[in-house]
């Protein structure tokens, strides 16, 4: 038997979301913190990879192969330095942080190889894996199959040199071994741990969001997240882009007949299809469906002309009225009546442009009740202007009445 999956699941290896949705909104959620976390692991690690740099003169002198290895280190922090420069260019912060941490990971294992080829004292240096592998792990934000990959492989790499180099005997190099294993073992599971964590209180905050702003009857947004600026918000980004921005509001016809005709139950699914056959055909990315009132519905409309938005509520009208619904023994017809008024706005603000085009697509849709229901009406607002152009699916629609400019000196 198949069980459906949560939205949130975590996939228990990977320390991600299943959804690969879900998971670049938790990276563009925490990309600043991530971005912090990488500025200040890089640095840290930077300065100390640097002074080493001491080290290797005292073991070795001052002579071409300290200043090689000088130039290495150099090397390795500067690609630290670039990585924290193009993590805070970035627009999406936590996947850069992530290609960097990789990179940077990758370059300094690599070095630390060649540090330890140069001066030998592999007990010593097998110590010093053990510390980067946890650093790679948990102080270095990145993707824990990244951190799996440039652990394990230095991990290998490290065994291989030392068993190549020959100077430990069998069971040195089988307790160095199992201290590499033990580090790779615990650091993983310390960042998997802390991967869940971080993802789960994130699932947690989105589930409260998302139901404090959710219609839990319908799943459209409630009158609350409207209130919250939502409109105010669209208005002014169409301002700033001289785009067009279309409002519906549509209201079901006779629903206290049918509530009181064939019981709340049946009022409720009807609410719950009428809200998913206006969440299936508007554009997930773009467009907004709130449910403004008992059996009222309103509809943003981003960069969409009155006639894509007339279009759209006439689909919408139609596939509600040629579908019906199974109730005990009889079907339930139901119809809608739609207000569409759409405007290019310039000079109003945004909290008095929300108030009018709401009114105005409000009363075009009582418009069309008293025109007989099961109609759509549809206005052009031009807020700066005062003249509201009418227009419609119904010749009627031109007898609407105006409504008063909100943005009128």
């Amino acid at each position: 038997m198949s069980t459906q999956q949560s939205p949130g699941a975590i996939v228990r290896w990977r320390g991600e979301f299943a959804s690969a949705g879900i998971e670049a909104a938790f990276l563009r959620a925490h990309g600043g913190v991530i971005r912090h976390e990488l500025t200040r692991s890089l640095s840290f690690c930077s300065v100390f990879y640097l002074a080493f740099a001491l080290a290797d003169v005292a073991h070795l002198g001052l002579n071409r192969q300290t200043l090689l290895l000088f130039v290495v280190r150099l090397v390795t922090a500067s690609v630290a330095v670039t990585s924290i420069v193009l993590t805070r260019r970035s627009d999406n912060p936590g996947q850069t942080a992530y290609r960097s941490a990789t990179v940077f990971s990758s370059l300094a294992m690599l070095t630390f190889l060649l540090v330890t080829y140069s001066r030998g004292e592999l007990l010593l240096h097998g110590m010093s894996m053990a510390i980067m592998l946890i650093i790679v792990y948990l102080f270095i934000p990145n993707r824990l199959v990244n951190a799996y990959i440039v652990a394990l492989g230095a991990s290998a790499g490290f065994l291989a040199l030392v068993y190549a180099m020959g100077t430990v005997n069998p069971r040195q190099l089988g307790t160095m071994a199992m201290l590499l294993l033990l580090a790779n073992l615990f650091g993983a599971a310390a960042a998997r741990r802390d991967a869940h964590a971080s993802r789960r209180q994130y699932w947690t905050e989105q589930t409260l969001i998302a139901q404090s702003i959710r219609d839990p009857l319908t799943g459209a947004f409630n009158r609350r997240h409207l209130n919250d600026g939502l409109l105010e918000r669209e208005i002014e980004r169409a301002r700033r882009q001289h785009a067009a921005l279309t409002i519906v509001v549509c209201d079901l016809d006779n629903f206290k007949t049918i509530n009181d005709t064939y019981g709340h139950q049946a009022g409720d699914t009807l609410l719950q299809d009428f809200a998913r056959l206006l969440l299936s055909m508007v554009r997930d990315d773009r467009d907004t469906v709130v449910r403004y009132g008992g059996e009222e519905f309103l509809l943003i409309l981003p960069d969409t002309s009155l006639d894509e938005g007339l279009a759209l509520a006439e689909r919408m009208r139609a596939r509600l009225a040629e579908t019906s619904r199974p109730h005990a023994d009889v079907r339930i017809h139901a119809t809608a009546s739609f207000g569409v008024v759409s405007a290019r706005l310039s000079s109003c603000l945004p909290g008095m442009a929300s108030q009018a085009l709401i009114a105005r697509a409000d009363e075009l849709m009582y418009f069309a009740k008293r025109s007989g229901r099961n109609r759509v009406h549809g206005a052009q607002w031009e807020g700066a202007d005062g003249v509201p152009a009418e227009t419609g699916q119904d010749p009627c629609a031109s007898a609407a009445p105006p409504v008063p400019d909100a943005c009128a000196a």
